[in-house]
């Protein structure tokens, strides 16, 4: 029996890992590809991102989310109008059309986590509760991957043992596709874009919100990448109005790796705030 041990922890092994990937369900609602981002330190708040299958001939909607990993959750809707990205809680849930499938991804719709209890850390799993208007309550797993993730940790790794994981990819993150952050600070809270994602010339595109997630008006903006890592000295400039909470400014992101993204807020005369988060350039 000792001899047979090791391949049963491994088949054990095996069989959890499958398990966590497995799609949850309800009736005729699916589940699947839950996944977010590793969050810096002091960190708020952090986006979910997961595939809803609806295999039913009736209508469904995502009401609420919960868990116990932050104060609340919220179903958020992105917009993009004239190249200005706009983010929006959908109080009335977020509607699953009948035979089909709705994918919430960075840059898209999505779950923000809301007043984490502690920062999200690589690895870790999140519990949530999905409550639907038909199928009712569905509870899932969120696979927290790197702070630059683009996709669930599980389907990376088996695109990694593929031989066709190049090319698979390549289709599911493009080069030029944008890297989208949401900052939380005391005051202040921005949805920041970032495109391309590679290095590069870039436009970073900055909307303003206050602790209530009203648009916020302040009188300036600056930006600065860094990126100590690679010996790059921090660059900062400053962003042009395009909206009254809307900024935008382009730089140079000089190379791959991970890049510190900082924003210098002038709410009014003498009242400055700043606030930073971590990026990933391709």
């Amino acid at each position: 029996m000792l001899c047979r041990l090791p391949r049963i922890m491994i088949v054990a092994a095996a069989l959890l890992a499958f398990l966590g990937s497995t799609p949850t369900t309800a009736h005729d609602v699916a589940v699947n590809q839950a996944w977010s981002r590793a969050t810096p330190k002091g960190a708020m708040v952090a986006g979910g991102y997961l595939t809803i299958e609806n295999h039913g001939a009736q209508p469904d909607r995502l009401l609420s989310a919960s868990s116990p990993a932050a104060a609340k959750l919220e179903i958020h809707q992105v917009t993009m109008q004239d190249g200005i990205m706009t983010m929006r809680p959908l109080d009335d849930g977020l509607a699953i059309p009948a035979d089909a499938t709705v994918t919430l991804a960075p840059g898209g719709d999505h779950i923000m986590f809301v007043g984490l209890t502690a920062p999200f850390e690589e690895g870790q799993r999140i519990a949530v509760s999905l409550n639907f208007a038909h199928s009712g309550k569905i509870d899932t797993i969120f696979e927290v991957g790197s702070v630059g993730a683009k996709g669930p940790r599980l389907q990376i790794a088996s695109n990694e043992s593929s031989p066709v994981a190049p090319a698979a990819a390549a289709k599911a993150a493009p080069i030029d596709e944008p890297f989208f952050t949401h900052i939380c600070g005391t005051r202040v809270m921005a949805d920041v874009t970032v495109t391309p994602g590679r290095s590069g010339p870039v436009e970073v595109l900055v909307q303003l919100e206050d602790g209530d997630e009203k648009p916020l008006t302040v009188d300036a903006l600056s930006v600065t990448l860094s990126n100590p890592d690679r010996n790059i000295a921090p660059v900062t400039a400053a962003a042009e109005r395009i909206a009254a909470d809307k900024w935008r400014v382009r730089m140079t992101a000089a190379s791959r790796g991970k890049w510190s993204l900082s924003l210098g807020i002038d709410m009014k005369k003498d009242d400055r705030i700043d606030i930073a988060a971590p990026i990933l350039v391709e």
